[in-house]
């Protein structure tokens, strides 16, 4: 699957309906190819997200461009390490420029941070936005193998598929339905975080989203009723897979700068880190089977939202491994596809930014 250069890995992205491309992706690649490192970031928050999935793309390109080489040499533990030291350098370095932020469309400003870390404009108001990140590095072993790992908060995807099309998850999606997220939150230290987020459903009509219905009873279990017919209780799909859309929020007692998010973990969303986002990774390890071929994928859910993951895994194994196509070709034709779907599906003014970085482990 590698073009005639021998590249391994490809990314591109594409501006959906709004305002701000908040897709941004990266990939560096060791000198002797014993390292593949890509990442996908898709903000959220207009310019805020914007400028969150930039500053996530560019810290990770200065954190690897010095240590390409020393990296080659790293163990899985020192690799796991260094990546939940990157995400809190990358959450950090979202802070630093939204401190720097000095006004858009003329006006300027001056923002500040509080003895909470929140970055707050001149009114006093959050600066909300963040970006979730999806990091994997592939590590090829003496034998040929690869050792796999996948960090990422947030709901970007990432796959490692086989040329047979079977796949396994490089990445934990962390959305408000996901029971082990639901624990984590309310386990949070009740002093610490005296307010926490609530998991609802997307119900139509319900304006003020705390009322809506919550995705988990306090026993930890769903709600058998919007499982088992959610269309018929109000509720909506959020991609072509069917799945309900739901969101974190802020209970009723916050009547001021309430937080609405689809994700559990982010990079940057610092008001929203004080009732229980997190910006702590999650971490994935595989390992590919000798003589074997696989792929990997990480995109946003520009592209995800378009697709179950089975038949894109079927897809991609077609591009590269039947047809023959170069890492560059599968990425550029896959991210054209999930395009023309999202428009079919979401609407011409409505489809969201796309983004999918792609390398083949041979």
């Amino acid at each position: 699957m590698d073009d005639k250069k021998g590249n391994q890995v490809s990314g591109d992205s594409k501006k959906g309906a709004k305002q701000w491309q908040e897709d941004s992706f990266g990939f560096c690649v060791s000198k002797n190819r014993r390292v593949i490192i890509l990442a996908v970031f898709d903000g959220h928050g207009g310019y805020n997200g914007y400028v969150a999935s930039n500053t996530a793309r560019d810290t990770l390109k200065a954190h690897y461009t010095k240590q390409l080489e020393e990296c080659e040499k790293w163990d899985l533990s020192r690799w796991e390490k260094d990546l939940h030291e990157l995400f809190s350098k990358i959450h950090q370095q979202i802070r630093e420029q939204f401190l720097a932020q000095n006004g858009q469309g003329g006006k300027s400003f001056s923002r500040s941070k509080d003895a909470n870390g929140i970055v707050r404009n001149p009114s006093g108001d959050p600066v909300h936005g963040g970006t979730t990140a999806s990091v994997v590095v592939a590590i090829r072993n003496d034998d040929g193998t690869y050792t796999v790992v996948g960090a990422n908060t947030g709901d970007s995807t990432a796959m490692l598929i086989q040329d047979d099309s079977s796949f396994e998850y490089l990445s934990e999606d962390h959305g408000p339905d996901n029971l082990q997220e639901y624990k984590r939150v309310q386990q949070l230290d009740e002093k610490e975080y005296p307010e926490k987020l609530i998991f609802v459903y997307d119900k139509a009509k319900c304006y003020k989203k705390y009322e809506c219905p919550k995705v988990f009873l306090p026993n930890g279990t769903k709600d058998s009723k919007y499982v088992q017919n959610p269309w018929g209780h109000g509720l909506h799909p959020t991609n072509v897979r069917y799945e309900p859309a739901v969101y974190a929020v802020t209970p009723q007692s916050i009547t001021k700068d309430a937080t609405c998010i689809a994700m559990t973990r982010a990079l940057g969303d610092f008001y929203a880190g004080q009732f229980g986002l997190s910006s702590i990774p999650s971490i994935t390890v595989r390992k590919t089977k000798k003589g074997s071929k696989f792929m990997v994928a990480v995109a946003s859910d520009g592209v995800w939202d378009c697709w179950k993951y089975e038949d894109f895994a079927k897809y991609v194994c077609a591009l590269g491994f039947e047809k023959g196509h170069s890492v560059k070709q599968a990425v550029d034709t896959a991210l054209g596809e999930s395009v023309s779907r999202a428009i079919t599906n979401f609407g011409s003014s409505h489809y969201d930014d796309a983004c999918l970085v792609m390398c083949s482990l041979t």
